[in-house]
């Protein structure tokens, strides 16, 4: 592939039951940096630099607290910590607090991991219209799965280029899918309230009873923990 990415787990990721394949794969790729960025990367240079100029977003700051070696947040936090002080100090004038701000929100708005997510799932979301274009097997594994989240499905349409020739049967397939189960999340969201009608009572819910688990990973993506 020209993006150097291991397909293997796209086709897996793609093969399991769940809403949003890519949700799975960023969950595996965010997993690979935090524990990057909790063990050998922490000693690097080059990535105390990148700490020190981005820092951590709250989300990435949690995720990174909540595992076992917290000797490597916090000296890299404490890099963060040591080249954002300058903003914090005195301000005396009205116009300067305005600019000041400005600095601060654009200071703490940034995430080195974040940004190295979004570069390894970019590669991805070029590797799947490859994969469409190239491979048959895919063709068949992607026209049977569940769709996607409304922002991986997006970033799937952004980067639809890349099956080249095949970008329309491409289109049509993925837009095809999504389409399908997002109507199939709206039946399900329908039949969960239509439960509630006391003349539904004993009516079994089936998939119904995911309608509202199902519709989060639609509309907002998988939580990642």
């Amino acid at each position: 592939m020209q993006y150097h990415i291991d397909t293997g787990i796209i086709y897996e990721k793609f093969e399991t039951d769940c809403e949003c394949p890519l949700c799975a794969i960023e969950k595996k790729v965010t997993e690979q940096f935090l524990h990057e960025f909790l063990n050998d990367a922490v000693m690097e240079d080059d990535t105390r630099i990148k700490v020190g100029k981005k820092g951590f977003c709250d989300k990435h700051f949690d995720m990174l607290f909540t595992r076992r070696n917290k000797l490597s947040v916090a000296l890299q936090v404490g890099t963060r910590a040591e080249k954002i002080a300058p903003l914090f100090g005195k301000v005396k004038s009205a116009g300067a607090a305005k600019k000041r701000a400005n600095e601060i929100k654009n200071a703490v708005s940034g995430c080195v991991i974040c940004d190295l997510i979004e570069e390894s799932m970019v590669k991805y979301y070029k590797t799947v219209a490859q994969m469409f274009a190239r491979e048959k097997e895919f063709v068949k594994i992607l026209s049977e799965s569940k769709g996607f989240c409304a922002r991986h499905y997006a970033e799937l349409l952004t980067y639809s280029s890349c099956a080249g020739l095949s970008v329309k049967k491409y289109l049509e397939a993925l837009s095809g899918v999504q389409e399908r189960n997002f109507e199939r999340v709206r039946g399900e969201l329908k039949a969960f309230c239509d439960s509630h009608d006391y003349r539904n009572a004993r009516k079994p819910l089936g998939e119904a009873e995911n309608a509202l688990p199902h519709a989060r990973i639609k509309f907002f993506g998988e939580k990642q923990e």
